[in-house]
Order: structure tokens, then C-alpha cells, then sequence
């Protein structure tokens, strides 16, 4: 920043490590940002030391954001050392999936119950939902209809956020990550409440980290052309498919 009056520390976390630096202190927060919140994407947590208790100007954020490759910022705590003032920030990114091995597969089957029953479409609790975020390709005519009818059946639900994914889609950073637009739309719907809704699973029930990642969010999910997928349905549609 051009001002001396702003000094500034930031750190990448390593496996939710996040490491802030003040007054030359390393203070560690394992699998947690500042308020004890999980953080279930990769995370930077960035400190910005002030004199005044003025916010951050937008365009520093903005510029972090972008050096960062974060989808989403959020000021975290300001905390008084001093005279001086200590705003921290989060920025959160995608992450880049494991490809799953022999040996994990072999371990998820283990770990499948053997009495696995399945709950009709028509027994799935009814959603309390007013709005959804969408994840899938919406530019077919058919598709579109399909959609809109969807919604009107179900209590005229509105679309908040739209994601797709290509089949691999690529992030800031130009590289190659698995479903990093399931995982915006995911985290959005973790953070707002909202119902996920995905247009066909069709293709995405065959790859064990999509199911990883539903389990690592635990958002309420359904999908347009396939009423049987639910949360309650999971697990069994995992052991069948996989």
C-alpha cells in the first residue's frame, strides 16, 4: 500500500494451517479462521496493521483477491494491539481434488453399511427452501422448461447463484481443477442456507469426489431430472454407482 500507515502480513495455509504475523508473533490456527468457524476450503488469512480504526481501502482487498485467486473475502476480526489496530481477512479459494486410489475405494466400501434402504421421492422431506443455488448446464430449450417447471412445483423456489463446470474447469491460476464451480456453489450454499439444485447427476455419481465433497459440506441437495437423489438416498446411490 502507498501509505505508511498500513503494513501488512500474509501467509498461504498448508492443510488448514493458517499462520498470521504481527509484531513478530506466529500465532497458528489449525482447521479454524479467526471466530472458530471450520474452514472447509483452502483458505488465506490475511492481517492489515493500521494507526486508525479506518476500514482497508477496497482496492488493496481487491488486489489481494485477485493475487490470492479467491472467489470470496470477508473481514474476520479487528482487534486493538496498542495504538495500533489489526484487521484480519479471509480469502477462499478452490482446491485441487485428489484423485482417488485402489486402496481408497477399497477402504470407502468398508466403510458402506450393508443394509442400505432407500427412501421414495415421494416419502423425502418436503424443503422448507425459498431459494436455491443452481449447478448445471442450462442452455438447452428442453433443459430451461424442465427447470421452470421444477421450480413452480416447488413452492415457486428462485435461483440465487447459477454455477456450471466444463469438464474440467480451470481456475485463476490457469491450472486444471475438478469441479471448482461445484465447490463455489457449494460453499455458497453452506454459507447462505440455501438448497443446492442440480440439473443432472448423471455423470457426476460416477466419480467418488463428488460425493466426497457433498459429505464435506452436508447442504440439503436435489436435482431436477432424478427426484430420488437426496441426502438420505447418498450413501446407497455412492454404493450402488461406485
Amino acid at each position: 500500500m502507498a501509505d505508511d500507515k498500513y503494513q501488512y502480513h500474509d501467509d498461504r495455509t498448508g492443510n488448514h494451517i493458517v499462520r498470521a504475523h504481527s509484531d513478530s508473533q506466529t500465532v497458528e490456527y489449525t482447521g479454524q479462521n479467526a471466530t472458530g468457524k471450520a474452514q472447509s476450503k483452502q483458505t488465506d488469512i490475511r492481517q492489515d496493521i493500521t494507526n486508525t480504526l479506518e476500514d482497508i481501502p477496497k482496492q488493496s482487498l481487491q488486489t489481494n483477491k485477485r493475487r490470492l485467486h479467491a472467489f470470496f473475502s470477508e473481514q474476520e476480526t479487528i482487534e486493538k494491539r496498542g495504538t495500533h489496530f489489526v484487521f484480519r481477512y479471509a480469502f477462499y479459494s478452490v482446491e485441487k481434488l485428489r484423485r482417488p486410489t485402489k486402496q481408497s475405494l477399497f477402504k470407502e466400501y468398508k466403510m458402506l453399511c450393508s443394509d442400505l434402504k432407500s427412501t421414495p421421492s415421494g416419502e423425502i422431506s418436503d424443503m422448507e427452501y425459498k431459494d436455491v443455488v443452481l449447478y448445471g448446464n442450462t442452455s438447452s430449450p428442453v433443459v430451461q422448461e424442465r427447470l421452470t417447471e421444477y421450480l413452480e412445483r416447488n413452492n415457486s423456489l428462485k435461483i440465487q447463484l447459477s454455477f456450471c463446470d466444463e469438464e474440467t474447469s480451470e481456475c485463476k491460476t490457469g491450472e486444471n481443477i475438478a469441479y471448482a464451480e461445484l465447490q463455489k456453489a457449494l460453499f455458497y450454499c453452506k454459507r447462505k442456507k440455501y438448497l443446492l439444485l442440480f440439473i443432472s447427476v448423471r455423470e457426476l455419481i460416477q466419480d467418488i469426489r463428488f460425493y466426497d465433497l457433498l459429505n464435506e459440506y452436508r447442504v440439503d441437495f436435489r436435482c431436477v431430472d432424478f427426484p430420488w437423489f437426496c441426502r438420505e438416498n447418498l450413501q446407497l446411490i455412492k454404493a450402488v454407482m461406485l
